[in-house]
């Protein structure tokens, strides 16, 4: 799969990040890990992935390509700080 092609439209590659982002969420969550924590955790994958995938460069459309993504990763360690507040 080639996240980089510009035909393709982009939500089939964020709901994939968002799944993944979930997944690592409620594994760390089960392992009652500090909500902030899980955060960073998940913050950390997802810049990794993007950074081997080399969403960050301007010749893949970086570095607004490798944000969206890795923001994409964010939304249910989001949910889980802000019920924990």
């Amino acid at each position: 799969m080639n996240e980089n092609k510009t035909t393709q439209s982009p939500w089939g590659g964020w709901l994939l990040h968002a799944v993944i982002g979930t997944g690592l969420t409620a594994v760390l969550a089960w392992l009652a890990a500090p909500p902030v924590a899980v955060v960073v955790a998940v913050l950390a994958m997802g810049i990794a992935h993007e950074i081997g995938d080399g969403d960050f460069l301007r010749v893949n459309g970086g570095p607004w390509n490798g944000v969206l993504d890795v923001v994409a990763f964010l939304p249910t360690a989001i949910v889980l700080v802000v019920t924990h507040i």
